[in-house]
């Protein structure tokens, strides 16, 4: 996306466009991931462009509150931020924490009994596992001590 259209995006959204959520922005259109506030700021500042971390939590929560990121709950119970906005579910490795982005046919979810009569608009699905990575190491066995 070049400058003017995300600035074009972030006003369609009612935001004030400044040069740390048009940063920000760009970061998220460029980037596929799950990531914590200290990972982006970390990307930041290796790429030269630091962003205080106050100025970063801030933006982040206005990003969500308008649908500009999702929020998703890491291994450790640490907000991510999902760059992903297309309807999608989650596959998380019960050993590394890794987390994919999947794509589910889902069945009817109204609820049966307590809550029949809600009106539903929408799902979060998540699936747990062992990444191929992890089964690996399972099956290599414990490294030898010396």
């Amino acid at each position: 996306m070049t400058l003017s259209e995300l600035q074009r995006h972030l006003e369609r959204r009612g935001l004030r466009t400044t040069q740390p959520r048009l940063r920000l922005l760009q970061f998220f259109v460029e980037t596929d991931g799950h990531f914590t506030p200290e990972e982006i700021a970390e990307r930041f500042r290796l790429a030269g462009e630091p962003i205080p971390i106050a100025t970063l939590y801030q933006n982040l929560r206005v990003f969500s509150e308008h649908g500009l990121v999702g929020e998703v709950i890491g291994s450790g119970g640490e907000v991510r931020y999902d760059t992903n906005l297309t309807p999608h579910s989650h596959l998380r490795c019960n050993g590394c924490g890794t987390l994919l982005d999947v794509a589910l046919a889902l069945p009817d979810l109204q609820p049966q009994g307590q809550g029949h009569d809600w009106q539903i608009t929408g799902a979060r699905v998540e699936l747990q596992g062992i990444c191929p990575a992890c089964q690996a190491t399972a099956a290599r066995g414990p490294e030898p001590t010396l």
